[in-house]
């Protein structure tokens, strides 16, 4: 049986005890280092005052912005028809729904010849009228004349004739002979009788030819009058907004040849909700204005995707009466400068949005809707303490207020703040050149 070999337990008596005295003396040197350390040093806590954003409110005059939306339509519409019947034989080349006409552009024709023969015609009965009117003129000089020839005439047989009876009172003449004399004078008389009846007719010849002269006149007027009706012009610069006849077609009295609108005149029609309505300057009588003269300025917003185009109008009229379903008031707004020659053409369909400037109200303060709590108060520094401070707010307007009462001008209001504010309160205010937030 095999002996243990006891030449090993020295070996690792010293291994064990090499150990045991490495780990003493790194205790020893941990102990001394933590004892030797430096104490930190007691320095006192600096508290200081939340950092807040301020803005400076100053006190303005401001017109009421009223804003709405609505349609735009013309404020001219004109369904041309036709006022004579025949065929039509000409056309404008661009007369297609849409296009643009100035004031005065032909648009198209009727066949004029039936019109054109007609009026000739009444031409020529007056040159015929005026000549027969000449003649019986020239007729009544001649009768005049006739008739002074023939009342000296008479006188003269009637001289003779006296003669021949005081002669024949003393038997110088006979019977015979005084019969002959007198015979002679009433015949002259006859005569001049006859030429005066002549004279009497003429006036009454020349005014029933005067009058079919003015009759013929009358029909000739309405003649040339239907000749122009032939011929349809726009009446005003406008767009063509439906085309209901073609060229070669056949049209009667009131036929209904196109649709066109007035560019020169666009309207938008809105409707002020009563919230609104107390801040519209209402002029004397029906006018709708600031203090009455000029009218209420209105402008008028079209969104074109990428871009916004604007136009100034006007309020030009108001309705009679209020909407009994949605309570609101209608306005219409008349636009200045919708002309297709302004490179932006405003036209009937678009939607728009439109700021009608209201009444003027004095001793207002714009602010953020943020700086405006829900107990309406407001957060005001001064001297380095925040002072809370109830307002009345007259108006919201999208996320801004106006505010007419509880602040002064030139009040530091409160923009910002982290936390929870009390009356006194001490503050920093951020200066607004320092983005970081370092206070002075």
């Amino acid at each position: 049986m095999a002996q243990p070999n006891r030449t090993n337990t020295p070996s690792r008596f010293m291994k064990g005890l090499r150990i045991a005295l490495v780990l003493i003396i790194s205790g020893a040197v941990a102990t001394f280092l933590i004892k030797m350390r430096p104490r930190p040093m007691r320095q006192a806590v600096r508290h200081l005052p939340v950092l807040v954003e301020t803005m400076e409110v100053r006190e303005i005059t401001q017109n009421m912005i009223i804003r709405n939306y609505g349609t735009v339509r013309s404020g001219e519409t004109l369904e041309i028809t036709a006022e004579v019947h025949g065929k039509i034989v000409e056309m404008a080349p661009n007369f297609e729904e849409g296009e643009y006409f100035p004031k005065g552009a032909f648009l198209m024709r009727i066949d004029p010849r039936s019109y054109r023969l007609t009026l000739d015609r009444l031409r020529w009965e007056i040159q015929r009228l005026d000549a027969e009117i000449f003649k019986i003129g020239q007729e009544q000089k001649n009768l005049g004349m006739s008739m002074d020839i023939a009342k000296e005439d008479t006188l003269l047989a009637e001289s003779e004739y006296e003669r021949n009876r005081s002669l024949a009172t003393r038997k110088v003449v006979s019977q015979t002979q005084l019969d002959q004399t007198r015979q002679r004078w009433l015949t002259s008389r006859q005569k001049a009788q006859e030429i005066e009846n002549s004279l009497a007719l003429i006036t009454p010849r020349i005014n029933l030819l005067k009058t079919q002269r003015s009759s013929t006149l009358t029909q000739m007027q309405a003649a040339r009058l239907d000749l122009e009706r032939t011929e349809i012009s726009a009446p005003f610069d406008c767009r063509v907004a439906e085309k209901r006849i073609e060229n070669g077609q056949y049209v009667a009295v009131g036929t209904r040849t196109a649709s066109i609108y007035n560019v020169g005149i666009m309207e938008v029609e809105v409707r002020i909700p009563p919230r609104d309505i107390v801040w519209l300057h209402f002029g004397s009588g029906k006018s709708l204005s600031l203090g009455g003269n000029p009218p209420a300025g209105a402008r008028v917003t079209f969104n074109a995707g990428d871009r916004t185009i604007q136009w100034e109008g006007f309020v030009s009229r108001i309705k009679g009466r209020m909407e009994e379903k949605t309570r609101t008031l209608p306005i219409v707004v008349e636009i200045k400068n919708g002309h297709p020659n302004t490179g932006h053409p405003l036209m009937p369909g678009m939607f728009v949005e439109l700021e009608i400037v209201g009444k003027a109200v004095k001793g207002l303060f714009l602010l953020p809707q943020e700086t405006v709590h829900e107990d309406n108060t407001v957060y005001v520094v001064e001297d380095g303490s925040v002072h809370i401070k109830s307002v009345n707010v007259l108006r919201r307007i999208d996320n801004l207020l106006y505010v007419n009462k509880g602040l002064r001008d030139q009040d530091q209001v409160i923009t910002r703040f982290p936390g929870i504010v009390t009356e006194g309160m001490k503050v920093r205010v951020k200066p607004k050149s320092d983005p970081g937030g370092a206070s002075r």
